[in-house]
């Protein structure tokens, strides 16, 4: 049984990628170069993730106000369009917190400064859910803004600095 099962979810990535080549191939040179960044990034958040700490992954410290530029969401969206194809079709499949972190991470990288990672939380059928996402500009940056909207921001947490 635990061979059928691995066979069948081979063949699905396999019908996944033979899928996504088409859109692999419409890709201009900026933004392959943008998908090798997101994969390094991504790569480097969850080595991160794994060597830090219980506990050191968040600061619980006030979140001060920023003016934060908004000629620079459109910029913003394009990393996290790059970190979302290097979360799907990369070299592994990142939970939501490496994500982030990532990209968080990218946009600094990119002079965007000012995202957060926000974590939210929710009850769904008796478990504790937790999600976390980017928020640039008082927007949800690479996630489904009707899917986070489900979940209540832990306010006063931040998602602690890469580096």
């Amino acid at each position: 049984m635990g061979w059928s099962r691995t066979w069948r979810r081979v063949r699905r990535e396999i019908a996944r990628y033979r899928r996504s080549i088409p859109k692999l191939r419409a890709l201009e040179w900026r933004d392959w170069r943008e998908l090798v960044r997101a994969q390094l990034a991504l790569v480097r958040a969850q080595r991160e993730m794994r060597s830090l700490p219980t506990g050191e992954m968040v600061r619980d410290e006030p979140i001060t106000g920023r003016v934060i530029p908004l000629d620079r969401v459109d910029d913003a969206r394009r990393v996290a369009l790059a970190v979302n194809r290097a979360a799907e079709f990369g070299m592994f499949r990142p939970r939501c917190l490496v994500r982030s972190r990532a990209l968080r991470k990218m946009l600094d990288d990119a002079g965007i400064q000012g995202a957060l990672v926000r974590v939210g939380v929710r009850l769904s059928h008796g478990r504790f859910l937790a999600h976390a996402w980017v928020e640039y500009a008082g927007q949800v940056v690479g996630d489904d803004p009707a899917a986070v909207a489900h979940y209540v921001p832990m306010t006063g947490l931040q998602v602690a600095d890469l580096e």
